[in-house]
């Protein structure tokens, strides 16, 4: 009961001597919380107006607005935009900035929409949900504008992501259709044995399948073709010989 005592008069004496920084140290505590507590409000504030944006970008870019069922045209998309953009500035979000990258896709703004989303590429490197498709539509945009190697090289790197599983086999069967369009009939094929041999549940493979035994049949029909193009040449040179023969003898 003693010590008790004794260290009660020793906070007590502490706090008479040290008076001052006491009240400094708790006047500071609750400055802290009442920061704290406001950027929590005004962060849930923010992500509220934010949430409210993007919903209303959304519903334009998606056309909830019009009954008719017509697509969205360039004044709705631009307004879908502006609201994809605010909602960003109030808080960064990668499926906002991937929406700002579609629309501007969808408003001919390919240049704008290459750089946004390699801009979604370094900042959301690790978002394995998302970051596909941001390298799937690069590799669209690259496409249409008709760099094709481009595209390729994009896709490699969409196959390549070691951070997600997803759209893989899509990357597989997007660079099959683009080496068959440039007669890279080869390396399209290998592609296809990639993507029949990796993903058997794929919507891909059968197509992979179908495009891999079209292949064999056809180098099997070629060599068919070359086999007998060598008998034929035998048979006939065998009998140009016989002939020659007979026509030798008295």
């Amino acid at each position: 009961e003693r010590e008790v005592i004794s260290l009660f008069e020793k906070f007590v004496d502490y706090y008479l001597e040290n008076k001052k920084t006491v009240y400094l140290g708790a006047a500071l505590a609750v400055l802290l919380i009442a920061i704290v507590t406001g950027l929590l409000i005004y962060n849930k504030k923010l992500g509220e107006q934010a949430a409210t944006l993007q919903y209303e970008g959304y519903k334009l870019y998606h056309n909830l607005y019009q009954e008719d069922g017509k697509k969205a045209d360039e004044a709705v998309l631009k307004k879908a935009l502006e609201k994809f953009q605010a909602s960003y500035d109030k808080k960064k979000s990668p499926i906002t900035l991937l929406y700002i990258a579609n629309t501007q896709f969808a408003l001919g703004q390919n240049k704008e929409a290459l750089k946004t989303l390699e801009q979604f590429t370094k900042k959301y490197s690790g978002n394995k949900d998302l970051l596909p498709l941001a390298y799937y539509k690069i590799a669209a945009i690259q496409m249409k504008e008709g760099r094709k190697e481009e595209a390729l090289k994009t896709l490699d790197a969409l196959y390549n992501l070691k951070t997600s599983p997803f759209l893989k086999d899509v990357a597989l069967h997007d660079s099959a259709s683009i080496l068959e369009k440039m007669g890279r009939k080869e390396e399209a094929l290998k592609k296809y044995e990639q993507l029949a041999k990796e993903y058997p549940q794929s919507p891909y493979y059968q197509l992979a399948v179908s495009e891999v035994e079209k292949e064999a049949e056809k180098k099997m029909k070629d060599n068919d073709n070359k086999e007998n193009k060598k008998n034929n040449k035998d048979t006939k040179n065998n009998n140009n010989k016989k002939k020659t023969t007979k026509e030798r003898k008295p």
